[in-house]
């Protein structure tokens, strides 16, 4: 479930925002998802599809919105559970559909009993727009809705012309955060930084993996009782040179790092940070060394990440920074960082993106890529920054000093027209700092 915090008023904007980039005649149709089963009689928390959520702001499973204009004005139409006391026993009140109406600001509700509605409410539109080819049973709904509409619309000349994927449109709608977003997103942050700062707490000699991972997500639940974003990452020693290590049952040991990355999920916003420290307090010489080249191309790489640069910019000049770290420090012999950046040979080192969109998706949604061209970092845009070093430990091509160590740094950073505004530097993250925090544990 997630948290509602904006006002219904925030959602209704949306909705007229989508209409004002889509044609004449256009209607658009919405899924908040299912239940998922984990076992038996036992179910996955639910969290509504993000693109529902974006524009209804609706928390229940296995509702369908209907988006259309009327008289002028967007009209918002809702599909949804019947009230049910019986049921309401077992899980918890449901909105029902006067609920959707006064609650959530829906214009008119109905029963999931009533969606054969839907066909009349296509039959007099011209172009249908859906979250298309993530769900082939919805797809599939979808079609059928669009037949049952051209039979009738065909008797007066006015089928449907088109069918097209919402995502395209939607998706640099939720590119580019307000003001209220930009608030979620900072309380996202804060709260994941706190929770590093307590697996750090914990992350000591003798304990698990497991442990510090207890310690992060049960700060997050402190903080209005926020899930995870994400699965947690918390890898020691070499298993941080996996980089979606997700087992978290190995033991901490002393003389060892531990890599995390994880985030919280605040009112449907995700925060995302990556930190990786000493399990005994101390960095060896090599660990700081290899750390100090990660943080150098991080800090960088924040400093450029202004409007104005291209994704494509921003990743080849951390990668390079990383690159002549290694040939700096003598793990591979001599050479040129950006033949090995432009060649790919980097990524024996550095396999993966400097960074990625985020929002109500720990992997936003929002092209990469426009007209062929890596796209331009404008305001309101929110990244992280997150290069790393992974130095595998059957790499027999460098010492045997060096294999075995993983490292990432990761922090979120809104896109302004001046400056980049940080929404995580509550963590620790120089090696002074966290020396120090960690000094300060029992």
């Amino acid at each position: 479930m997630i948290q509602t915090v904006l006002p219904q008023s925030t959602f209704a904007k949306r909705r007229e925002q989508l209409f004002s980039r889509l044609p004449e005649g256009a209607v658009v149709i919405l899924y908040s998802g299912d239940l998922v089963m984990r076992n038996r009689g036992t179910e996955y928390p639910f969290r509504p599809d993000s693109y529902f959520w974006y524009f209804t702001g609706f928390p229940e499973p296995e509702t369908t919105a209907i988006l259309c204009r009327k008289a002028g004005k967007v009209h918002y139409t809702l599909f949804c559970a019947n009230r049910d006391p019986s049921r309401e026993i077992w899980t918890g009140k449901i909105v029902g559909q006067e609920g959707a109406v006064s609650d959530y600001g829906a214009d008119e509700a109905y029963p999931l009993t009533e969606k054969h509605r839907i066909t009349g409410l296509l039959a007099a539109s011209h172009h249908i727009y859906a979250v298309l080819g993530e769900k082939a049973e919805h797809d599939q709904e979808v079609m059928q809705f669009i037949r049952s509409a051209n039979q009738l619309a065909g008797k007066a000349g006015t089928e449907i012309e088109d069918l097209k994927d919402l995502r395209r449109i939607a998706g640099e709608m939720r590119m580019f955060k307000s003001i209220e977003e930009q608030n979620l997103l900072h309380e996202a942050g804060r709260i994941t930084a706190a929770g590093h700062r307590a697996a750090m707490r914990a992350a000591q000699a003798g304990a698990y993996e497991y442990t510090a991972q207890a310690a992060m997500e049960a700060e997050f639940r402190r903080y209005h009782g926020c899930h995870w974003s994400f699965p947690s990452i918390i890898a020691a020693g070499s298993n941080a040179c996996c980089l979606h290590y997700e087992i978290n049952n190995a033991p901490l040991r002393s003389g060892d790092l531990v890599l995390f990355d994880t985030g919280a999920e605040y009112a449907g916003y995700a925060g995302d940070i990556s930190r990786t420290i000493p399990i005994n307090g101390k960095f060896t010489r090599n660990q700081q060394a290899l750390y100090e080249v990660v943080l150098n191309a991080q800090l960088n790489a924040i400093h450029s990440a202004r409007a104005g640069i291209t994704h494509d910019e921003l990743h080849r000049q951390a990668s390079i920074d990383l690159m002549q770290g290694i040939f700096d420090l003598g793990i591979v012999d001599g050479g040129d960082a950006a033949e090995w950046v432009d060649s790919g040979k980097v990524k024996r080192f550095y396999p993966h993106s400097t960074g990625h969109w985020l929002g109500l998706d720990v992997h936003d949604v929002g092209a990469y890529y426009v007209n062929g061209q890596s796209r331009t970092y404008q305001p309101d845009m929110v990244i992280t920054i997150e290069p790393g070093l992974y130095l595998q430990p059957d790499d027999l091509g460098i010492d045997e000093s060096w294999r075995g160590i993983g490292i990432r740094i990761e922090d979120d950073i809104i896109i302004t027209k001046g400056d980049p505004e940080i929404t995580t530097s509550d963590a620790p993250k120089t090696v002074r700092e966290i020396e120090e925090f960690l000094s300060g544990r029992e």
